[in-house]
């Protein structure tokens, strides 16, 4: 025990007396002089509260945790409590009780009276303290690897009173800014449910400034040694406790230093209540009693990490990028460590700071870095911490160049400003043409985007016809970076977005067709199983883009890369390894890879294959040219019935007259057979009006209809349609065959016997007239295991583990084509498909092993004229992929 300090929120008049709710204890000792490493705190009272009151160990209790301190004391003079952690927790009784002098020390006054009686029991409480730490029963928190706990807990005492404040507000404009604050800012980094109630709101917001305010605190303090100004509004902030006039002089002092997107104080920020003012000093002068101008590199590094990875936890977790595939991104992304680096959507800054680590690591100095790496977010929210996470013990007097701007709008020549700190002068600095772009692309499908990205993607999609509307907004930025490359031959533009680019859209058109023509696409990486994201369901990939110079038959590598190298248990060694190897196209046990031609990866499109497809070994498919056709040269439609109110419209019992039923599958999870003849459910559906009803004397109906007018869903239906409110919105869509949209593990196509109505989650596929005749060859066709592949081939993974499918998707997918079958052949087809159908229907897993299944599948491949011994490849093709897509969900 080396120091103390003590009184912390009671050093002004400003404070009043109630212990209860303040942060820190009463007194702190250190294990250092410098008042770094907190060894335990203790609470003062008198013999009026026992020592046993509960309050008062469950604030003490919630004091260590916030310090990470291992033991408390409390102390009411007639008695003194020691509590010290154990492996199990905190104890509920205390660890050791001392009570020699009670008798004497029983009020105010005795205490008063006999100062050297307590004096004495302090100095044995101290003797027994110092001997418990020689022993090791307990050791210092050191505030550099415990700033998380501070972090989140004051965090979490202050949030709740702030944002009551914030909702007692008469305040229209605030509770406005708020919301666009979360619906908008924070939605871009996290998950944020739609119409949330305005408490939920509030508390994300109030959060969101304490851990802000928080964050100005500490860095001032690590400032304060190098920027006179910095410390004397800290001086002053703790006398006066005036949050308005700090936010002034911070908004001031970013004029001279380069800290804007840290130090600034943005509107209603500094629109706190005075409690929770009081409590942002109180720890301001912890702070300024732990001596940090002594400090070591390495301890103002671990300060940084920690805020950061606090700070990112808290109001970024779910799209923040893992530091093992941020550094993977780099390497792969990264030819040469010289020219201009970016991140134009660098949310916390994890990419940036990584860009930073490689050029230290080739030996380029602090100022290069600094003048050479730009950080860029649409939204001012993520910046702070962004410049945090660029910022080093050795580089406070380094300039950031990290500014807001949205990368759909940022064009090569703009003007960006930005304070040089050594000098306190504002630079002028033109954004050049960038060598390397490598960025976290935001997961914003078209359905959320706003009027300004609107604006931009129009102009974008006017000069590309395979683009439409519905591309997501990372789809526009990757367009629009090819007008921030530059035209250097080792530039590379490194991105990490979501896999819902991979699939094929109607017309055979791809995102990878449109992208080639602006770029050679060098790499595709993804995870071999699981997702990079665990918070968030979302499945991502990262493609390597360089800069299209000729019209060559450029090659693109498809990686699969283990899953542990991501993931926070990851190896550092190996990560290098890794990265080694993938550059030098050297084996390596912690990826597969395939490679294509542009030439090869555009007929596999053709035929109607996925991006995703692509990461397995598919060279058997080659047996097949000239032996598949498109399914839509058999079949016709798409998706079922969408009835627009299916509670009052699809019924397990006759309800209405059997004229205005149809038989109706509502769900093809539950099908087991590869033929379905009956259903459990009805699709009520009718053209008349309630009179025609009436007239036709259809009682039934009339019945029923009579029952549910008052429902939810037919008064709604009555607000938008009036009279017609039970005249569902689609006429029955019959289906001869269907298969699910959003299958996980099985492959199956069913036939209708006879034509039935299915609803609109189901698929209804209609066969053309000409083929009628072969329906059933067709239906065992649909059901080989090369049409299976094709099927799964055609969407792509979701991060709830099933596949996304789509009825343009199915429709145009290529199987072996029927008419080049015999008679003959399709007879003998027939004569095992006849019992084959009679199974249930199982697994693809358990499918691929079944011997009368094989023996079928080596029929077909027979017949179209391939050697059977490719089935176990194409089964394990199939099984692999569909395997990959099922570990999103884990």
């Amino acid at each position: 025990m080396k120091s103390a300090v003590g009184e912390l929120s009671l050093h002004s008049k400003i404070f009043d007396d109630d212990r209860n709710k303040t942060l820190f204890p009463d007194a702190i000792i250190f294990s250092d002089k410098d008042r770094n490493e907190t060894l335990m705190g203790w609470e003062f009272k008198m013999p009026d509260v026992h020592i046993d009151d509960q309050e008062l160990y469950s604030n003490a209790l919630d004091k260590a945790n916030r310090m990470g301190t291992q033991a408390f004391v409390l102390w009411n003079f007639q008695y003194a409590s020691i509590y010290i952690k154990e492996d199990k927790g905190w104890p509920l009784s205390p660890t050791k009780f001392f009570d020699s002098y009670a008798h004497i020390l029983t009020d105010r006054n005795s205490v008063n009276l006999n100062s050297n009686v307590w004096k004495e029991q302090l100095y044995i409480v101290l003797e027994y303290l110092n001997q418990e730490i020689i022993a090791d029963k307990f050791e210092s928190a050191p505030i550099e690897f415990n700033i998380s706990s501070y972090v989140t807990t004051i965090a979490d005492k202050l949030a709740p009173s702030l944002s009551g404040y914030y909702l007692d507000s008469n305040d229209t404009m605030l509770r406005s800014f708020m919301t666009r604050w979360r619906t908008k800012e924070q939605a871009e980094l996290n998950d944020v449910s739609k119409n949330e109630p305005h408490e939920v709101i509030a508390n994300a917001y109030a959060r969101n400034v304490i851990i802000r305010w928080i964050n100005r605190l500490i860095f001032c303090h690590l400032l304060k040694k190098k920027q006179n100004k910095v410390n004397n509004m800290l001086v002053q902030f703790s006398r006066s406790s005036d949050i308005k006039s700090f936010s002034e002089q911070l908004n001031e002092i970013v004029n001279t230093t380069d800290f804007y997107t840290i130090l600034h104080v943005d509107k209603y920020e500094d629109d706190l209540p005075q409690r929770v003012v009081n409590n942002l000093n109180e720890f301001n002068v912890y702070l300024a009693n732990s001596d940090f101008s002594t400090a070591n590199d390495s301890f103002i590094s671990k300060l940084l990490e920690n805020i950061i990875d606090t700070t990112v936890r808290e109001l970024m977790g779910l799209y923040t990028t893992p530091r093992a595939l941020s550094k993977i991104l780099v390497g792969l992304t990264v030819i040469k460590t010289e020219g201009e680096f970016a991140d134009v959507t660098t949310g916390s800054g994890t990419i940036a700071n990584e860009i930073q680590n490689l050029l230290k690591g080739y030996g380029k100095s602090n100022t290069y870095i600094h003048d050479h790496v730009w950080a860029s977010d649409r939204y001012g929210y993520p910046l702070q911490i962004a410049n945090l996470n660029m910022t080093s013990s050795d580089s406070l007097n380094l300039k950031n160049i990290v500014f807001q701007k949205n990368t759909l709008n940022m064009k090569s020549g703009e003007i960006v400003k930005i304070v040089n700190p050594s000098t306190g002068e504002l630079e002028e600095i033109k954004l050049p043409k960038f060598d390397y772009i490598i960025s976290n692309l935001p997961f914003i499908s078209s359905n959320s985007r706003n009027e300004e990205d609107q604006k931009y993607i129009s102009n974008i999609i006017e000069f590309y016809d395979d683009l439409n509307d519905k591309i997501d907004l990372y789809q526009a930025i990757i367009i629009h970076l090819n007008t921030l490359i530059s035209d250097n031959e080792d530039a590379r533009i490194g991105v990490v977005i979501s896999n819902s680019w991979t699939k094929v859209q109607k017309g055979y058109k791809s995102f990878f067709k449109t992208i080639s023509k602006i770029y050679n696409v060098e790499m595709i990486v993804v995870p071999s199983s699981g997702r990079w994201f665990q918070n968030a369901s979302v499945m991502t990939n990262i493609i390597v883009l360089k800069k299209k110079v000729d019209s060559e038959d450029s090659s693109t590598r498809f990686i699969s890369l283990d899953n542990r190298v991501t993931s926070e248990y990851s190896n550092i060694d190996e990560i290098n390894d890794l990265i080694i190897d993938l550059k030098l196209n050297e084996p390596n046990p912690l990826y597969n890879q395939q490679s294509l031609k542009k030439s090869q990866i555009i007929e596999r499109l053709n035929k109607g294959l996925s991006i995703e497809s692509l990461f397995d070994d598919t060279q058997w498919l080659n047996n097949f040219n000239g032996k598949l056709t498109p399914l839509s040269n058999f079949l016709e439609g798409g998706r079922g019935t969408r009835t627009g109110g299916d509670p009052i419209f699809i019924m397990n019992d006759k309800k209405v007259n059997t004229e205005n039923l149809v038989p109706y599958l509502k769900t093809i999870k539950n099908v087991t057979s590869y033929e379905v003849s009956h259903t459990e459910y009805y699709y009520f559906y009718t053209k008349y009006t309630l009179e025609e009803i009436r007239k036709n004397n259809m009682k039934k109906t009339l019945d029923y209809l009579e029952e549910i007018k008052n429902s939810k869903t037919a008064m709604s239906r009555k607000s938008k349609l009036g009279e017609k409110w039970f005249n569902a919105d689609q006429s029955p869509q019959y289906a001869d065959f269907i298969t699910s949209i959003n299958p996980q593990d099985r492959y199956f196509w069913s036939l209708m016997k006879p034509q039935m109505a299915v609803n609109q989650r189901v698929t209804a596929f209609r066969v053309k007239p000409m083929f009628l005749k072969d329906i059933d060859v067709l239906h065992a066709i649909l059901n080989s295991i090369l049409a299976q592949y094709m099927l799964a081939g055609s969407g792509f993974g979701r991060g709830q583990g099933a596949t996304d499918l789509t009825k343009e998707g199915i429709i145009q997918i290529h199987i072996p084509n029927i008419e080049l079958l015999s008679n003959k052949q399709k007879d003998q087809l027939l004569t095992l498909w006849g019992k084959l159908k009679t199974k249930k229907i199982t697994t693809v897993f358990e499918q691929v092993k079944d011997t009368d299944w094989i023996t079928f599948n080596k029929l077909v491949l027979n017949f179209f004229g391939v050697n059977e011994e490719i089935y176990q490849p194409m089964a394990t093709s199939l099984v692999t992929l569909i395997k990959r897509r099922i570990s999103a969900k884990k």
